[in-house]
């Protein structure tokens, strides 16, 4: 019998008149394009309330948590140095495990100034880069894009779990956890029609995640390692065949900040908001996050990556950009909606870090309105393995004032005063 999809088999279980003779008669196919891309795919069973167990007062820890008949949360904790790591990674045991993760941080700057900042892997994309800068083009406003196609991962036949070790390097602690999602059953989805047609059906060999944590002095970070399997099979969904020899891949990442202060994200030192970015792609080698003017947060994204290429591994160069929301058709919204959920229910704030103060709440991963999206770019893909190792770097307890911030704040004022100072000495000018 064909093996059922996670939306299938999570129906099944929830809907007990449902008799084993047509549970036997329901196709992969048939749903996957029924009702995968769909709102409707909510039939996983609604998240439940948070049901933390987290010790958040011990120094690392890892384990479960569980948030529906089916669907768990494998958890990573870290507790060093005034500052705390969280991770989330969707699992099941009953099912095939769905796929989706999150990494967290919450320090203070200056002042006790509390800071949480969180990433998300919400697209994996491929394109096609016939501008040839390296990074996807795209507005769904105006209809114009290089996105061939969303590569969806659906759900994993199996999953391995790293769990969390501390180890030494010299005299710095070093904290490391992972997870890994192997035989990965996937759509390639056209992205102007929505909710989201499918091209293909692909197999993808695996998706790992890998961190390494550390702190040096008052500054902390976060070693991201991205292990991309290869695209093992693709069968077309229709009469068009489907190839990825010569196409790109990109990962879309949302962002999300709290400060009990005014924050503001800086592409290539100027201030940068997604959602009112007028260019829909900003190429950068990183960004940074600044609480008022203090430099709190920074992405690096500039490394090289490595392609597995038959038996010789190749180094190309990694492409970033800031993203803006235009770039992302509003249809992909309903696809994460429902499986955020599963996160943001226990993801509150005041669970989590019950010393911060001035921030609290379940926290919100609506892309739509994060100030920073960004994607991570391989140029020279053709559907083969990639390893790349991204950094996140905390400047914790910072009290350092940036140069380029304070003249991005200041500027405009100084402008706004002279033309004042100048108007005056005319209004005077001119009096008898």
């Amino acid at each position: 019998m064909p093996q059922e999809t996670n939306c299938e088999v999570i129906q099944m279980k929830l809907d007990l008149h449902l008799s084993a003779s047509l549970v036997g008669l329901l196709l992969v196919s048939v749903l996957s394009s029924v009702m995968l891309f769909s709102p409707q795919a909510t039939l996983w069973a609604e998240a439940s309330a948070s049901q933390l167990t987290i010790d958040t007062n011990s120094e690392y820890a890892n384990g479960s948590i569980s948030i529906s008949p089916v669907i768990d949360i494998w958890y990573a904790w870290v507790n060093v140095s005034d500052t705390q790591i969280i991770y989330y990674a969707l699992f099941s045991k009953e099912v095939n495990s769905p796929i989706m993760n999150f990494l967290g941080q919450h320090f203070q700057v200056e002042n006790d100034t509390e800071v949480f900042l969180g990433n998300t892997l919400t697209l994996i994309e491929v394109y096609n880069d016939t501008s040839g800068d390296g990074i996807p083009q795209a507005n769904f406003t105006s209809g114009q894009t290089e996105i061939a196609y969303y590569l969806f991962v659906n759900s994993s036949i199996g999953y391995k779990t790293t769990p969390i070790q501390k180890t030494l390097k010299g005299e710095i602690p070093h904290y490391n956890w992972g997870f890994k999602y192997d035989a990965i059953d996937g759509f390639l989805l056209y992205p102007e029609q929505q909710p989201g047609h499918p091209a293909a059906k692909v197999m993808i060999d695996h998706l790992g995640f890998n961190y390494d944590f550390y702190v040096v002095e008052n500054v902390s970070y976060v070693k991201k390692s991205f292990d991309i399997g290869n695209i093992t099979d693709i069968q077309p969904l229709g009469e068009t065949s489907v190839s990825l020899d010569d196409l790109s891949l990109s990962l879309l990442f949302s962002t999300v900040t709290l400060s009990d202060k005014p924050y503001t994200a800086y592409v290539n030192s100027e201030p940068y908001n997604s959602t009112i970015a007028e260019n829909p792609a900003t190429p950068t080698g990183g960004g940074e996050i600044a609480v008022e003017t203090i430099k709190a947060y920074e992405f690096l994204f500039g490394e090289d990556y490595n392609l597995t290429r038959g038996g010789s591994v190749e180094t190309h160069e990694v492409k970033s950009e800031a993203a803006a929301t235009t770039s992302v058709p509003e249809g992909a919204q309903s696809r994460l909606n429902w499986i955020l959920t599963y996160f943001e229910s226990n993801l509150n704030v005041s669970d989590l870090f019950p010393s911060a103060g001035g921030i609290g709440g379940e926290i919100n991963l609506n892309y739509n309105i994060s100030t920073f999206l960004y994607r991570i770019c391989y140029p020279v893909w053709d559907g083969l393995p990639i390893q790349h190792d991204p950094t996140y770097v905390a400047y914790l307890f910072s009290n350092t004032v940036i140069p380029e911030f304070l003249i991005a704040m200041v500027l405009p004022i100084l402008v706004i005063t002279t033309s004042l100072a100048i108007l005056s000495a005319k209004i005077r000018k001119r009096r008898p």
